[in-house]
């Protein structure tokens, strides 16, 4: 029993409801159940990674990670943007390869509509003015964490005139 709610706390963190934005240092705290590959790793028929509960929570661990990291923070594969960041939790999480860009994310997976958002899918905005430009991924309530230029990692709300005006689309890459 304790192994399952150090991990639905996390959850409740990352898609919490005090206001928006806002950033963590993102540390986890206690002990979180360690799953085997096989868990982890568990893929249906088409390739993709399944969503049960215990793999929303990995998800979850894995983004409380980067919350509060700074934009532009070192990573071995490079500098941490919009784009890295969703790369680098899905790498994490199921070994999925992300292309490098936004705009190439945005081909990438299943079109959703608004409406059927669910966490874990990456949304997609069109920050200057042309294309795809920014990308960050769905964690419930109406709310997304993205790496910003300011505040670095963030959780942020879709609903915010900015985020709204600019919203291009979503994709699912868990089934």
């Amino acid at each position: 029993m304790k192994y399952l709610l150090i991990p639905l706390c996390i959850l409740l963190v990352v898609s919490g409801c005090t206001p928006s934005p806002r950033f963590t240092n993102g540390e986890t705290k206690g002990n979180v159940k360690q799953q085997t590959s096989d868990e982890v790793y568990n893929r249906n028929r088409e390739g993709y990674m399944s969503a049960n509960s215990s793999d929303l929570i990995e998800l979850g661990r894995i983004i409380q990670s980067f919350l509060g990291k700074p934009y532009g923070a070192s990573t071995d594969e490079g500098n941490l943007d919009c784009s890295r960041f969703t790369l680098l939790v899905f790498d994490k999480f199921n070994n999925t390869k992300l292309p490098r860009t936004s705009a190439k994310q945005f081909k990438t997976g299943q079109k959703i509509k608004n409406g059927d958002l669910r966490y874990g899918d990456l949304v997609f905005y069109r920050t200057d003015g042309g294309g795809i430009s920014h990308v960050g991924i769905y964690v419930g309530f109406n709310e997304f964490i993205h790496a910003t230029n300011s505040s670095g990692i963030i959780i942020s709300s879709m609903s915010e005139d900015y985020w709204k005006k600019r919203y291009a689309g979503a994709r699912r890459i868990l089934p």
